[in-house]
């Protein structure tokens, strides 16, 4: 098992070295729109990126779960035959669509809340999605033949590209949210090239019928799910912006942002692990495997979740181009980002709980879960957000991936069912959880340097409180030595 688990973490963490310095760049472009963009221009990018995000689902067809699940790493052909089979049709389709799109845009730009350049901006964003769709399934590919460093190395290239010509379009030449979208569609547009070698190896131009079928049987299922699990990302923000502004829609925006180090991890696992599961269901000790890594897992992002909520607030006040690291006109939207953090948690366990769907071909399941969610959540922005604005989101999205992750808990016991390490979890979420609100309490309105000192205490008491109730078993003590003492003797 250790070893299998050392496969995961290896295959996390080039994923990760990549993603975080892909994601810290990223990360840049919230101080570079705070500090460059109006406050109603941050929020038509932010209600843009939120409707591209429904359409990548759209254009998808379900087609990637399929790919992963029909892949076979023996058989060439078939593989060959899965690639061309989800590939062709997203090319297809995803055209078909961006095009309707852009004959449509003056008409679409006159019922979106779009405060300036809309026609413009609608004809330029209406090929994000196209290009975003044709690298889905290489990519897809490059996890699944475990090409993690290739992977990585092109999402970073993508990524430089877009915060370079970012910084070109916004800052250099002040296009505002129209260079923005440039921006994106430019970066997007490299996957053209990027995937050249990937298509000539394996794209077949004939499809194959009887698969196909097979595939959308499989995947047409989880296109309702991937929706409501997109509601469950995004849908609070053009919700907000409805009944509210662009204002309080671009202050949640750039809070919810930095939420990233959670957001983060959560992604970085999600490329691992699923074709971790899916070549090592068949093992005999898989799911006390899966149980261990949920652990694992939960414990790593208390980590995160104590480490970005207790200073997070410290870094928003770093001097930055132009200002500050965050303009102080969002600060007062800081307080979500604990809840933020917590949502993604809930999001990562649902993430490692849809396993065994996948693996007993039970799809059919995940709509339901995530819809429920899904609808919950959007019934909690209608609820919320006229009484408490921007909170309202923040609490609907915590509660919406809480109950998905309780909903699919309780529908895996029926479909694949896992003895999780169940008192482990709950000591992890009551300690992590406890520690925050007394510290923060604590040190609230305390001089920065005496917060600091005695946050970093809360973190090292987080350690102590793990170890005084036991959390950790013999086994794993043993390791931490080794481990120690590996780093004293360097």
């Amino acid at each position: 098992m250790r070893k299998k688990i050392k496969t995961l973490a290896s295959d996390t963490l080039v994923y990760g070295i990549f993603t975080v310095v892909s994601r810290f760049l990223t990360f840049l472009l919230t101080p570079l729109y705070s500090n460059y963009l109006t406050l109603d221009e941050v929020g038509d990018v932010t209600y843009i990126f939120s409707i591209i995000a429904f359409l990548n689902i759209i254009y998808n067809i379900g087609l990637e779960s399929a790919f992963f699940r029909f892949y076979k790493k023996d058989d060439l052909l078939l593989s060959k035959k899965a690639f061309s089979n989800s590939y062709l049709p997203i090319v297809f389709s995803s055209l078909l669509f961006s095009s309707i799109i852009f004959i449509n845009s003056e008409a679409i730009a006159r019922s979106l809340p779009l405060t300036t350049n809309a026609i413009q901006i609608i004809k330029i964003s209406a090929f994000i999605p196209f290009f975003d769709a044709i690298a889905v399934i290489p990519y897809a590919l490059l996890r699944m033949v475990r090409k993690v460093k290739k992977f990585s190395t092109l999402r970073f290239l993508q990524v430089v590209v877009a915060v370079t010509l970012n910084v070109l379009f916004v800052v250099v030449f002040p296009l505002g949210s129209k260079g923005v979208m440039l921006a994106q569609i430019i970066s997007n547009a490299l996957a053209v090239f990027i995937f050249i070698p990937e298509l000539r190896k394996y794209l077949i131009l004939k499809i194959d019928k009887t698969l196909l079928k097979q595939m959308f049987r499989f995947g047409i299922p989880t296109v309702p799910a991937s929706l409501s699990s997109i509601i469950l990302q995004i849908a609070d923000r053009p919700i907000l912006i409805h009944l509210t502004n662009s204002v309080q829609g671009a202050i949640y925006s750039v809070n919810y942002r930095l939420g990233i180090p959670m957001m983060m991890f959560v992604g970085i696992f999600e490329y691992a692990w699923k074709p971790f599961y899916l070549s090592n269901y068949e093992e005999k000790d898989a799911k006390q495997l899966y149980a261990r890594i949920m652990t694992y897992f939960s414990l790593v992002c208390a980590a995160i979740f104590l480490l970005t909520g207790f200073y997070m607030d410290f870094v928003v006040r770093f001097p930055f181009v132009g200002g500050k690291f965050i303009n102080p006109d969002y600060w007062e939207g800081m307080g979500i980002i604990p809840i933020i953090l917590a949502a993604y948690f809930f999001n990562g366990l649902f993430t490692i709980l849809s396993a065994g769907f996948h693996i007993e071909k039970r799809t059919d399941y995940l709509p339901l879960a995530v819809g429920i969610a899904a609808v919950l959540n959007i019934g909690l922005n209608f609820l919320l957000i006229p009484h408490i604005g921007y909170w309202g989101s923040a609490y609907a999205t915590l509660i919406a991936y809480f109950i998905s992750a309780v909903l699919l808990y309780i529908f895996a016991k029926k479909v694949y069912y896992i003895k999780y390490e169940l008192k482990r979890l709950f000591l992890i979420v009551f300690l992590s959880a406890a520690l925050y609100f007394i510290f923060i309490f604590i040190t609230s309105g305390m001089e920065l340097w005496l917060s600091f000192t005695l946050r970093t205490v809360a973190l090292l008491l987080f350690v102590v409180l793990l170890k005084a109730f036991g959390f950790f078993t013999s086994s794993e003590i043993l390791v931490i030595k080794r481990f120690l003492n590996f780093k004293n003797r360097k």
